[in-house]
């Protein structure tokens, strides 16, 4: 969906030992869409916020997103103007392993959008 209004966040964090060093341009290079925003998240912040947002709003399946104290290899969607504050905002889909989880996405995004459609601020007073 070329033309969607989406901002696309990609966060990359060390798993296992290849996963050490930032990810190799070939790796960056898998998202060229240039919505898409990638950083390096050294520290894991992300993944605890996620995992925390997943088990305190009641996403199921934890088990298989999460791993050891990390989830990861994971995608999120949220509703237009949901905040990462301290109460955390409910993804509206959650799915892994990646390879898997982005067919589905592909399928149901269209309709996602569809159905809450962003909010463009209004340019009369």
């Amino acid at each position: 969906m070329p033309s969607a209004r989406v901002k696309v966040f990609v966060i990359w964090e060390p798993i296992i030992f290849s996963d050490l060093t930032l990810p190799p341009s070939s790796s960056l290079a898998r998202i060229p869409d240039q919505r898409a925003r990638q950083y390096y998240d050294q520290d894991h912040l992300v993944s605890k916020a996620l995992q925390h947002q997943m088990l305190a709003t009641g996403v199921t399946g934890q088990d298989y997103f999460v791993k050891d104290k990390y989830a990861w290899d994971t995608m999120a969607v949220y509703n237009p103007g949901a905040l990462w504050d301290d109460a955390g905002a409910k993804p509206a889909f959650v799915g892994a392993p990646v390879n898997s989880a982005t067919g589905y996405l592909a399928e149901i995004l269209p309709e996602f959008l569809r159905a809450n459609p962003p909010i463009i601020p209004s340019s009369q007073p």
